[in-house]
Protein backbone atom coordinates (compact mmCIF):
# COMPACT_ATOMS: atom_id res chain seq x y z
CA UNK A 1 0.00 0.00 0.00
CA UNK A 2 1.75 3.42 -1.11
CA UNK A 3 1.92 5.77 1.58
CA UNK A 4 -0.71 9.19 1.40
CA UNK A 5 1.49 12.47 1.64
CA UNK A 6 0.40 15.66 1.89
CA UNK A 7 2.58 18.17 1.64
CA UNK A 8 2.03 22.08 1.77
CA UNK A 9 5.20 24.24 1.46
CA UNK A 10 4.20 27.17 2.50
CA UNK A 11 1.16 29.59 3.39
CA UNK A 12 0.51 32.93 4.71
CA UNK A 13 -1.71 33.51 7.90
CA UNK A 14 -1.93 37.02 9.18
CA UNK A 15 0.45 38.19 6.67
CA UNK A 16 3.24 35.47 8.58
CA UNK A 17 4.69 33.08 6.64
CA UNK A 18 4.29 29.83 8.28
CA UNK A 19 6.23 26.61 6.89
CA UNK A 20 4.11 23.68 6.93
CA UNK A 21 5.54 20.35 7.77
CA UNK A 22 4.86 17.58 5.64
CA UNK A 23 2.98 14.62 7.00
CA UNK A 24 3.32 11.12 5.99
CA UNK A 25 0.55 8.73 7.15
CA UNK A 26 1.23 4.73 6.56
CA UNK A 27 -2.06 2.72 6.50
CA UNK A 28 0.26 -0.04 7.73
CA UNK A 29 1.26 1.39 11.03
CA UNK A 30 -0.01 0.22 14.16
CA UNK A 31 -2.16 2.61 15.23
CA UNK A 32 -3.95 2.50 12.09
CA UNK A 33 -4.10 -0.62 11.54
CA UNK A 34 -5.86 -1.17 15.43
CA UNK A 35 -8.08 1.98 14.51
CA UNK A 36 -9.16 -0.01 10.92
CA UNK A 37 -9.26 -3.69 13.28
CA UNK A 38 -11.80 -2.08 15.29
CA UNK A 39 -13.79 -0.47 13.17
CA UNK A 40 -14.02 -3.63 11.11
CA UNK A 41 -14.24 -6.00 13.36
CA UNK A 42 -17.31 -8.21 13.42
CA UNK A 43 -20.13 -8.42 16.51
CA UNK A 44 -20.54 -12.04 17.69
CA UNK A 45 -24.11 -13.20 17.16
CA UNK A 46 -25.54 -14.57 20.78
CA UNK A 47 -25.78 -17.93 21.17
CA UNK A 48 -29.16 -19.32 20.78
CA UNK A 49 -30.91 -20.17 24.38
CA UNK A 50 -33.14 -23.29 24.83
CA UNK A 51 -36.46 -22.64 26.10
CA UNK A 52 -37.57 -25.90 28.11
CA UNK A 53 -41.80 -25.71 27.74
CA UNK A 54 -43.54 -27.97 30.18
CA UNK A 55 -45.34 -30.67 28.88
CA UNK A 56 -42.89 -30.82 25.39
CA UNK A 57 -39.75 -32.88 24.85
CA UNK A 58 -38.00 -34.98 27.64
CA UNK A 59 -37.18 -31.93 29.22
CA UNK A 60 -40.27 -30.32 29.39
CA UNK A 61 -41.93 -33.41 30.58
CA UNK A 62 -39.68 -33.44 33.43
CA UNK A 63 -40.96 -30.06 35.08
CA UNK A 64 -43.42 -30.25 37.56
CA UNK A 65 -46.87 -32.22 35.61
CA UNK A 66 -50.68 -30.33 36.50
CA UNK A 67 -51.08 -33.72 38.51
CA UNK A 68 -47.69 -33.70 40.06
CA UNK A 69 -47.54 -37.06 40.18
CA UNK A 70 -43.98 -36.87 38.28
CA UNK A 71 -42.49 -35.19 41.30
CA UNK A 72 -43.15 -38.24 43.48
CA UNK A 73 -40.68 -40.66 44.43
CA UNK A 74 -40.44 -42.87 41.40
CA UNK A 75 -41.95 -46.13 43.19
CA UNK A 76 -44.87 -43.83 44.31
CA UNK A 77 -45.33 -43.01 40.29
CA UNK A 78 -45.22 -46.63 39.88
CA UNK A 79 -48.15 -47.55 42.29
CA UNK A 80 -50.23 -44.10 40.73
CA UNK A 81 -49.37 -45.87 37.22
CA UNK A 82 -50.32 -49.96 38.35
CA UNK A 83 -53.74 -48.35 39.87
CA UNK A 84 -54.50 -46.22 37.34
CA UNK A 85 -54.21 -49.76 34.80
CA UNK A 86 -56.31 -51.48 37.71
CA UNK A 87 -59.24 -48.82 37.68
CA UNK A 88 -59.45 -49.09 33.77
CA UNK A 89 -59.68 -52.50 34.13
CA UNK A 90 -62.34 -52.80 36.53
CA UNK A 91 -64.61 -50.15 35.16
CA UNK A 92 -64.42 -51.19 31.76
CA UNK A 93 -65.39 -54.85 32.70
CA UNK A 94 -68.26 -53.20 34.89
CA UNK A 95 -69.52 -51.09 31.96
CA UNK A 96 -69.38 -53.96 29.40
CA UNK A 97 -71.45 -56.22 31.94
CA UNK A 98 -73.54 -53.31 32.07
CA UNK A 99 -74.16 -52.92 28.37
CA UNK A 100 -74.35 -56.49 27.85
CA UNK A 101 -77.28 -56.56 30.22
CA UNK A 102 -79.12 -54.13 29.09
CA UNK A 103 -78.49 -55.18 25.36
CA UNK A 104 -80.44 -58.68 26.06
CA UNK A 105 -83.00 -56.83 28.21
CA UNK A 106 -83.84 -54.07 25.69
CA UNK A 107 -84.68 -54.95 22.02
CA UNK A 108 -84.18 -50.98 21.08
CA UNK A 109 -80.87 -51.04 22.63
CA UNK A 110 -79.53 -53.63 19.68
CA UNK A 111 -79.76 -50.52 17.22
CA UNK A 112 -76.76 -48.85 18.59
CA UNK A 113 -75.21 -51.40 16.50
CA UNK A 114 -76.07 -49.15 13.55
CA UNK A 115 -73.47 -46.38 15.05
CA UNK A 116 -70.55 -49.25 14.53
CA UNK A 117 -69.37 -47.75 10.87
CA UNK A 118 -69.42 -44.34 12.60
CA UNK A 119 -67.10 -45.23 15.53
CA UNK A 120 -64.82 -47.09 12.62
CA UNK A 121 -64.97 -44.03 10.47
CA UNK A 122 -63.59 -42.26 13.63
CA UNK A 123 -60.64 -44.88 14.36
CA UNK A 124 -59.98 -44.28 10.55
CA UNK A 125 -59.44 -40.37 10.91
CA UNK A 126 -57.35 -41.03 14.51
CA UNK A 127 -55.22 -43.50 12.41
CA UNK A 128 -54.56 -40.70 10.03
CA UNK A 129 -53.25 -38.07 12.46
CA UNK A 130 -50.50 -40.52 13.53
CA UNK A 131 -48.98 -39.18 10.28
CA UNK A 132 -50.06 -35.30 10.26
CA UNK A 133 -49.76 -35.23 13.54
CA UNK A 134 -46.86 -37.40 14.50
CA UNK A 135 -44.29 -34.85 16.26
CA UNK A 136 -47.28 -34.31 18.71
CA UNK A 137 -48.16 -37.85 18.99
CA UNK A 138 -44.05 -38.93 19.75
CA UNK A 139 -44.31 -36.14 22.34
CA UNK A 140 -46.50 -38.40 24.25
CA UNK A 141 -44.44 -41.15 23.88
CA UNK A 142 -43.12 -42.16 27.99
CA UNK A 143 -39.76 -41.13 28.26
CA UNK A 144 -37.00 -44.04 29.25
CA UNK A 145 -37.48 -45.06 32.41
CA UNK A 146 -40.61 -42.98 33.16
CA UNK A 147 -42.20 -43.88 36.64
CA UNK A 148 -38.85 -45.77 36.83
CA UNK A 149 -40.56 -48.54 35.38
CA UNK A 150 -41.06 -48.21 31.63
CA UNK A 151 -38.82 -49.75 28.70
CA UNK A 152 -39.78 -50.39 25.20
CA UNK A 153 -38.01 -51.34 22.19
CA UNK A 154 -38.00 -49.72 19.26
CA UNK A 155 -38.17 -45.42 18.38
CA UNK A 156 -41.06 -43.30 19.05
CA UNK A 157 -41.21 -43.01 15.85
CA UNK A 158 -41.93 -46.35 14.86
CA UNK A 159 -44.31 -47.23 17.54
CA UNK A 160 -46.36 -44.25 16.45
CA UNK A 161 -46.58 -44.92 12.68
CA UNK A 162 -47.32 -48.81 13.68
CA UNK A 163 -50.29 -48.02 15.86
CA UNK A 164 -51.64 -44.80 13.46
CA UNK A 165 -51.72 -47.87 10.64
CA UNK A 166 -53.17 -50.56 12.72
CA UNK A 167 -55.36 -47.83 14.08
CA UNK A 168 -56.68 -46.60 10.15
CA UNK A 169 -56.95 -50.52 9.20
CA UNK A 170 -58.95 -51.50 12.64
CA UNK A 171 -61.73 -48.62 11.81
CA UNK A 172 -61.97 -49.91 8.18
CA UNK A 173 -62.60 -53.15 9.32
CA UNK A 174 -65.41 -51.72 11.40
CA UNK A 175 -67.04 -49.44 8.57
CA UNK A 176 -66.82 -52.92 6.36
CA UNK A 177 -67.99 -55.18 9.09
CA UNK A 178 -70.43 -52.68 10.72
CA UNK A 179 -72.10 -51.57 7.13
CA UNK A 180 -72.79 -55.75 6.49
CA UNK A 181 -74.22 -56.18 9.90
CA UNK A 182 -76.76 -53.62 8.92
CA UNK A 183 -77.67 -53.94 5.40
CA UNK A 184 -76.33 -56.88 4.01
CA UNK A 185 -78.65 -60.12 3.84
CA UNK A 186 -78.97 -62.43 6.89
CA UNK A 187 -77.74 -65.08 4.66
CA UNK A 188 -74.49 -62.87 3.75
CA UNK A 189 -71.37 -64.70 5.19
CA UNK A 190 -69.30 -61.79 6.97
CA UNK A 191 -64.84 -62.40 5.40
CA UNK A 192 -63.04 -63.49 8.58
CA UNK A 193 -59.57 -61.54 9.34
CA UNK A 194 -58.65 -63.34 12.36
CA UNK A 195 -61.65 -66.10 13.25
CA UNK A 196 -64.60 -67.27 12.04
CA UNK A 197 -66.69 -64.13 14.12
CA UNK A 198 -65.93 -62.39 11.33
CA UNK A 199 -64.48 -59.07 10.20
CA UNK A 200 -66.45 -56.45 12.23
CA UNK A 201 -65.45 -58.46 15.49
CA UNK A 202 -62.08 -58.68 14.57
CA UNK A 203 -61.59 -55.56 13.59
CA UNK A 204 -63.27 -54.47 16.96
CA UNK A 205 -61.15 -57.16 19.23
CA UNK A 206 -57.99 -55.82 17.42
CA UNK A 207 -58.91 -52.26 18.40
CA UNK A 208 -59.42 -53.26 21.93
CA UNK A 209 -56.21 -54.78 22.02
CA UNK A 210 -54.27 -51.64 20.02
CA UNK A 211 -56.29 -49.05 23.06
CA UNK A 212 -55.00 -51.17 25.61
CA UNK A 213 -51.29 -51.28 24.30
CA UNK A 214 -51.41 -47.43 23.67
CA UNK A 215 -52.68 -46.86 27.58
CA UNK A 216 -49.32 -45.91 29.18
CA UNK A 217 -49.09 -43.00 26.43
CA UNK A 218 -52.64 -41.65 27.47
CA UNK A 219 -51.36 -42.46 31.47
CA UNK A 220 -47.88 -40.25 30.75
CA UNK A 221 -50.01 -37.29 29.30
CA UNK A 222 -51.44 -37.14 33.10
CA UNK A 223 -48.44 -38.15 34.77
CA UNK A 224 -45.94 -36.29 32.95
CA UNK A 225 -48.09 -33.38 31.28
CA UNK A 226 -47.28 -34.41 28.02
CA UNK A 227 -48.90 -32.14 25.72
CA UNK A 228 -51.09 -33.63 22.27
CA UNK A 229 -51.53 -30.96 20.43
CA UNK A 230 -47.45 -29.43 21.37
CA UNK A 231 -48.57 -26.00 21.31
CA UNK A 232 -52.03 -26.92 23.20
CA UNK A 233 -52.86 -25.70 26.82
CA UNK A 234 -51.93 -27.76 29.63
CA UNK A 235 -55.13 -30.35 30.69
CA UNK A 236 -56.06 -30.08 34.04
CA UNK A 237 -56.42 -32.94 36.23
CA UNK A 238 -60.32 -33.52 35.16
CA UNK A 239 -59.94 -32.80 32.23
CA UNK A 240 -57.64 -36.45 32.15
CA UNK A 241 -60.30 -37.42 34.52
CA UNK A 242 -63.07 -37.30 31.34
CA UNK A 243 -60.40 -38.80 28.48
CA UNK A 244 -60.63 -41.94 31.06
CA UNK A 245 -64.32 -42.18 31.61
CA UNK A 246 -64.28 -42.04 27.49
CA UNK A 247 -61.50 -44.76 27.50
CA UNK A 248 -63.57 -47.13 29.41
CA UNK A 249 -67.08 -46.34 27.55
CA UNK A 250 -64.60 -47.44 24.20
CA UNK A 251 -62.95 -50.46 25.51
CA UNK A 252 -66.85 -51.43 26.77
CA UNK A 253 -68.21 -51.25 23.79
CA UNK A 254 -65.31 -52.78 21.69
CA UNK A 255 -65.47 -55.78 23.84
CA UNK A 256 -69.28 -56.20 23.67
CA UNK A 257 -68.40 -55.88 19.72
CA UNK A 258 -65.55 -58.49 19.31
CA UNK A 259 -66.40 -61.07 22.15
CA UNK A 260 -67.35 -63.07 19.17
CA UNK A 261 -63.47 -63.54 18.31
CA UNK A 262 -62.18 -63.97 21.76
CA UNK A 263 -64.82 -66.74 22.64
CA UNK A 264 -63.60 -68.33 19.32
CA UNK A 265 -59.80 -67.70 19.78
CA UNK A 266 -60.34 -69.27 23.41
CA UNK A 267 -62.19 -71.72 22.51
CA UNK A 268 -60.05 -72.74 20.04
Amino acid sequence: ITPTVSIAPSARINNHQVKVESRVVDEKSPSSSSALAFFNRKVPEPEPVAVIIQGVGEEGCALPSPSGVNTLPEPLQALVVLGIVAALGVSSAAFSGFLEDITMKYEWVQTWRYTWPLLGAIYVAAGATHFTLQDAYENIFPSPKAWGIWYLPGSPEFHVKWTGVAEALGGLGLCIGGALDAFAPVSFTSPNILSEAGILSDSAAALLILTVAITPANIFMYTHGAKLPIEGPEVPVVGHAIRGIFQVIVIGLLYQMGQGTFDALLSS
